[in-house]
């Protein structure tokens, strides 16, 4: 059998994942935020604050040393803090600063614009198609591993 990557499915994918990546960075780099730093935002601003470290690397699926790095980069751009959890002094939870809870709806612009831009061509019934297609795919990496 041959192998196109023009025909492969995870080619399109990384390709797509890829622009939409670089446009997200271009967008937020006036704000001082990348892709990277606004997935911990994201999670903090949907799960809500005071999670830690191990609970933040288990939702993003990143290395802890990359996570680190990142939220290094959010405390020193004034987006969250770190405090000591109230019952184990070992633990650091991680909190939305005013700036930090500031930024989501920046962010939320920015992704809408994105996504408006990624479904343009679409009609909503292959967006619908599309959805379920790589929620599909996804699922069967997640039940393999």
């Amino acid at each position: 059998m041959e192998f196109s990557l023009q025909d492969s499915i995870s080619y399109w994918i990384k390709r797509i994942y890829q622009e939409t990546g670089q446009l997200y960075n271009q967008k937020l780099a006036k704000y001082g935020l990348s892709t990277s730093q606004v997935g911990v935002l994201a999670i903090l601003w949907n799960s809500g604050d005071g999670l830690t470290q191990k609970e933040l690397h288990e939702k993003l699926r990143i290395r802890p040393a990359s996570l680190t790095n990142v939220l290094d980069l959010l405390v020193a751009g004034g987006w969250v803090v770190r405090r000591q959890d109230a019952q184990d002094a070992r633990v650091k939870r991680i909190y939305l600063t005013d700036s930090g809870k500031a930024q989501e709806s920046v962010c939320a612009d920015i992704l809408a614009e994105i996504e408006r831009r990624t479904r343009k061509d679409l009609a909503p019934e292959e967006t619908a198609m599309m959805l379920m297609w790589l929620k599909k795919v996804e699922r069967v990496f997640r039940e393999e591993e």
